[in-house]
């Protein structure tokens, strides 16, 4: 037996009484699974999930303790008494999944799970973690960093254990230990046998690691990929054309690697990185830091943020490629590759993977307008190469983005979203830093931006000068497709500036209506 200090963070507070009043009903109360094991590694830091166990009618005492303290309650699964509390007042929601206790003692419960790392259970008394149970030796391995299978039948009982294993020797740092490796290798076409929902769930925490790229080599050395996501593993040997000097797989890891980066920047984790292109891009982009926040941590879906889109938005926006890459002769005789609608290929080869992973709809509709859109941001540096966007371009820009999703140009949030997208994409182009071009790349980025979510940009079309009312009131017009394309050419001209009165903007559609008889 081990005793264990916890460092319990002040939004964690909630987590202690919870454990109390558990520990006062039902006694012994356990906490259980890969939180013990990060609490061991004092990564406690993120810690808003627990998964406790106790003794007896988990669903009895996990209501009494939430009607006690406030935590709400939800009955997860009645058959093997598993409840669910989720406490909302703190500054970041907090769970605790409460279980009965499997096959009728603690160490039966615990050799039933994956890893010896995971393994481990802490008993609970007032306040304080008194004693660390370890039957499968999972205190060792954590102190040699090893992920090793509890047993010998561990994996093949539940293959997503193989997918958790990629996330867990990525996430910690651990090697695979041999034996666990090679059983590892050997039912990975077990993985078809693993409902879509939680292969999801799996990739969408792997992905959210601080290294994905890492995790998704992992994936494909493994031969994972190959199952799970089909058309990523497809774009390996993908050749390209200068000024590309990797094939499409490696590109998109290194895409993949730079959004990571932006999400860390934006969430606060960390910084973009430590090259020059990054401090330039930092730079850049903080004075718009709490603004792209506003957006970017809104809830898509299923506690699915905004942001934590950015890496998925790269490992998809090339997925078109391969099936659309055709090969012309350069002037100097070499090949020169093409990917001509590589953007609308992609989008659909997406829509069909994500809704086989049962992803919702909207999440899915967002992901798919990011990738037709992400070649846009590139197209428009080189058209103003020389000179600011137009305020006409940045519109259009933001309505073609958002109409896909939205059906209007009201949303700044795909825009947003693709234009970081295109900062990752740009950069994942070169093995070492960008060329001199990339402050202007950045500034025509930040110029974007700044129209999305800055004064006088989109906002100024949810606040149009002249409505549809006022166009058929004033022109005696019928309502139909006449008044939305008026309306549209009122709005553009609006964001460009071009009209800033309601009269400025009733004498343009008069002009207009005049030049269409």
């Amino acid at each position: 037996m081990e005793t264990l200090s916890i460092q319990w963070q002040p939004a964690q507070a909630a987590f202690v009484a919870l454990l109390n009043a558990l520990a006062e009903i039902a006694d012994p109360v356990y906490i259980v699974g890969g939180v013990v094991r990060d609490l061991l590694l004092q990564r406690t830091d993120k810690l808003n999930d627990l998964d406790v166990i106790v003794s007896r009618d988990a669903n009895v005492a996990a209501r009494r303790a939430a009607d006690r303290l406030g935590w709400a309650y939800y009955p997860l699964d009645a058959d093997r008494d598993v409840a669910r509390l989720v406490f909302t007042a703190s500054s970041t929601p907090l769970v605790c999944d409460v279980a009965g206790m499997r096959g009728g003692d603690l160490e039966t419960d615990l050799q039933a799970r994956d890893f010896t790392v995971n393994a481990m259970a802490l008993r609970w008394r007032h306040n304080c973690a008194t004693e660390l149970l370890d039957p499968v030796g999972g205190h060792s391995d954590l102190e040699a960093r090893v992920l090793r299978r509890v047993t010998p039948w561990s994996l093949a009982e539940d293959p997503v254990r193989l997918l958790r294993g990629v996330r867990l020797a990525i996430q910690l740092g651990f090697d695979i230990e041999e034996a666990t490796l090679v059983q590892m290798l050997r039912l990975g076409d077990a993985l078809r046998l693993v409902s879509a929902e939680r292969v999801r769930d799996e990739l969408w925490k792997m992905l959210a690691l601080s290294e994905p790229d890492k995790a998704l080599e992992m994936l494909r050395e493994f031969r994972f990929l190959h199952t799970v996501l089909p058309e990523v593993a497809q774009m390996e040997d993908v050749a390209q054309s200068a000024p590309h000097d990797a094939d499409v797989y490696h590109h998109t890891l290194r895409a993949i690697r730079h959004a990571a980066a932006l999400y860390g920047w934006i969430v606060g984790e960390r910084g973009i990185d430590h090259t020059p292109a990054g401090a330039e891009l930092a730079a850049a982009l903080t004075p718009y830091l709490g603004r792209l926040r506003q957006v970017l941590l809104e809830i898509v879906a299923a506690e699915r943020r905004l942001v934590d889109w950015l890496v998925w938005f790269a490992l998809w926006h090339d997925a078109g490629k391969p099936a659309t890459r055709s090969i012309e002769q350069a002037p100097d005789g070499s090949p020169r590759y093409r990917f001509l609608g590589h953007e609308e290929v992609g989008a659909r080869l997406a829509r069909q993977r994500m809704e086989a992973l049962k992803f919702s709809r909207h999440e899915i509709a967002l992901l798919q307008a990011v990738i037709r859109m992400h070649m846009r941001p590139h197209h428009l540096h080189t058209a103003f190469r020389n000179g600011p966007l137009s305020r006409r371009a940045c519109y259009r820009f933001f309505r073609d983005a958002s109409q896909n999703v939205y059906g209007n140009a009201a949303h700044a949030e795909v825009g947003i979203a693709t234009v970081l997208l295109a900062l990752a994409d740009y950069q994942a182009i070169f093995a070492e830093s960008p060329p001199p071009e990339w402050s202007t790349y950045v500034r025509h980025a930040v110029e974007l931006i700044q129209f999305g979510l800055g004064p006088g940009g989109l906002e100024c079309v949810r606040k149009p000068l002249v409505d549809g009312r006022l166009l058929m009131h004033y022109f005696k017009l019928e309502p139909g497709r006449q008044v939305g394309e008026l309306l549209e050419q009122l709005r553009e001209a609006q964001a460009a500036g071009e009209i800033t009165t309601p009269e400025e903007g009733l004498a343009l559609a008069a002009e207009l209506l005049a030049g269409s008889r």
